[in-house]
Parts: structure tokens; sequence; C-alpha cells
């Protein structure tokens, strides 16, 4: 049986205030949810500007675009349609992000508001160490020894307590009336208070030593073999705990008050679906730029050919293109739909076939 020391708090159940929606998530967990709602859609108007009419127009109306449509994902309720490869690929991955999310904020939601919360301001030995309030102790125990030596408390802030009587009303009266603010002693004698208490208090935090109660007998006794094999049998089909939980079932306030901390879900349940939805989007964009930088490529290139051959030779001066100029014509070309880019390409591809024809025809107009 486990007989670590564990520390024993008042409790009170939590009222509700109006913001209780906002605990089934952890403050970093609603800051990177929220800015990944901006980052998937800010990536589809990217995806999406060229080609679909719905993410175009004036600046201000392209912004409202952005934060609606990143938002009403929320809901599945977006009224904008993708038309690109890799926006439907981007939008279908978020998407089961967010049906995740939602499942998980509701069942958390409804966890948090069904189930009896209970608080105090003691979250457990450490907390109690540094708070500087009277503990209590029982007559005898090693815990008084363990707590002056081992976490170097004050004997002065230790009292002795005898009975259960002793730990209610010290427990009640509280550190400014004389009690204590908690109560440390071993599991077995904690769950035995608590089993008679109706969870007006409760045990916070972790087992913060670890050892067990034993039987001793006399050297070769055959009691303890048997004993022995006995408390084996009854650990393995599962009797023992069934007889723990049937008698000392009082920790069930010690869950409850564990509850609303498990409750509530942080990055550490989600951080493989935001990575994978983030590594998904930057290959989107990383394919997307790719192909807008070859298409640009032979955009510029055959423009600037186009331009020398209209020069006269002897005329031609020589030009040298700012970097300003040359990233605005890049942003112009980004800004153009996706059909005017492939038209004027196509074009370009017709015109540059026709000139060897032509230069082949004027040569043999030439000859004699």
């Amino acid at each position: 049986m486990e007989s670590g020391l564990v520390v024993v708090v008042p409790v009170k159940e939590i009222k509700y205030t109006p913001w209780a929606f906002l605990k089934p998530f952890t403050w970093p967990m609603w800051c990177l949810t929220g800015l990944f709602f901006l980052f998937v859609g800010s990536v589809v108007w990217i995806l999406e500007h060229r080609m679909n009419p719905e993410f175009r127009g004036p600046p201000r109306q392209q912004l409202v675009t952005v934060f609606w449509f990143s938002f009403s994902t929320m809901f599945f309720s977006h009224k904008e349609n993708t038309v690109s490869t890799l926006g439907r690929l981007v939008l279908i991955l978020w998407l089961f992000v967010v049906l995740i999310i939602n499942s998980s904020y509701t069942a958390s939601l409804t966890s948090i508001l069904t189930v009896q919360q209970l608080t105090s301001r003691i979250q457990g030995i450490d907390s109690l160490i540094s708070s500087y309030d009277p503990i209590g102790i029982q007559d005898g125990s090693f815990a008084y020894n363990y707590l002056i030596d081992e976490l170097n408390i004050a004997e002065s802030r230790l009292r002795i307590l005898k009975t259960q009587d002793d730990y209610t009303n010290a427990l009640e009266l509280g550190p400014n009336r004389g009690g204590v603010a908690a109560i440390v002693d071993e599991l077995p004698y904690v769950e035995l208070f608590l089993f008679n208490t109706k969870c007006i208090f409760s045990i916070v935090g972790q087992e913060f030593t670890k050892s067990g109660w034993g039987f001793a007998f006399q050297r070769d006794s055959a009691l303890a073999v048997d004993l022995s094999t006995a408390i084996l049998q009854l650990s393995e089909n599962g009797e023992l705990q069934r007889i723990h939980d049937k008698w000392l079932s009082g920790n069930e306030c010690s869950v409850q008050a564990k509850q609303l901390d498990e409750s509530r879900l942080s990055l550490n349940s989600f951080w493989g679906l935001f990575l994978i939805c983030g590594i998904a989007c930057s290959i989107a964009l990383i394919v997307f730029f790719y192909r807008v930088c070859w298409q640009y490529s032979r955009y510029s290139g055959d423009r600037e050919q186009q331009d020398i051959e209209e020069a006269e030779p002897t005329t031609r001066p020589s030009r040298r293109i700012l970097p300003s100029t040359s990233f605005k014509n890049l942003i112009d070309f980004v800004d153009k739909k996706e059909v005017e880019i492939k038209e004027i390409l196509r074009r370009k591809n017709s015109d540059l076939k026709r000139q060897p024809s032509q230069v082949s025809d004027e040569q043999n107009d030439s000859l004699p």
C-alpha cells in the first residue's frame, strides 16, 4: 500500500464567470489558433488571387475578404469558392484541423461545466512551502522531521494535530484564525480522513515521497510467504483495488479538484496538427511562387528581347533596370489574372514560332 506524503487543503466550489467559455483552451492555445486562422486565410488568398474573382478587388475589399474567409472557416460557413488546386488542398487540410479543434473545444467545455469544480489557494507542496502559512502534522508522524530536515521548513510553522476532529477544526479555521493552511500526512491516513468530509477538503498536487507499508515477521516465519503470496494475488486480480475503492472512495474529491486543469487543452495536444498544416501551407506557397517566378522570367525575358529588337543599333542607349522598377514590375505581374498571363505567354510563343518562318521567307526572296 502506498503511503507517500500528500497535502490536504480546504476547498471551495468554483463560481462560474461570464468568461467560462475561454477555459477549455489555455492562452497559448487561443493565441496560436487565432494566428493560424489568419495565416491560412492569407495563404488561400495568395493562392486564389490570380484566378478567382472572389479574391480580387480594391485593397480594402481584399483585406475584409481575408478576415472574413479566415474566421468563417471556423463554422464551415465560408461563401467563397476555391478554384486552384493548391488552394483546395490547403483548405481541405485546414477544415480537418478546425473540425478536430471544434470537437475538442465542445467536449472540454461540456466537461468543465458539468463536473463540480473545486479550487484552493494551495496547489501542492511547492506553493505550500513558499506561502509561509502554518502546516498541520499528525502527532508522531515522520513527516515532522522530514519537513524540517529535507524541505527546510521552519519548525515554528508546524502544528501538531492528534485526531480527525483536530484536522477538521484546524482546516476550517484557516491560517488567519489560529488554524492551518494545509495538512501534510501519509496517504492512507488522509484517504480515511477524506472519506467522511464530503468534499470539504481535498488532496492537491502529487505525492512528494514514495514509500509503502509492509508487514514484518520473524526470520524464517511461514506466515511471511503465505501473506506475501495472498497480497500478490489480490493485487494481480484487482481485488485489492476494489477493496480500496469501496472503503476509501472519498478520494473522488481530489479527482474533481483536478478536473479543471485536466480538461483544459494546451498546445501539447495539438502541436502535431498545427505543424502538419504549417508545412502544407509552406509547400503550397513554395510551389506557387516557383511557378510565378518561372512565368515572370519568361515574360520579362521576352519583353526585354522585344525592346532590344525595336531599338535602333546606333541610338540604342545602355539601359540599366533599377531594382525598385524590377520589383514593381514583379508585383504588377503577380497581380495580373492567370488568364491574362497565359494569353500573353501564348501570344509570345506564337510570335517566336512565326519569326523563323519570316526570316526564311526573306532570305528566299533575296536570292536571285
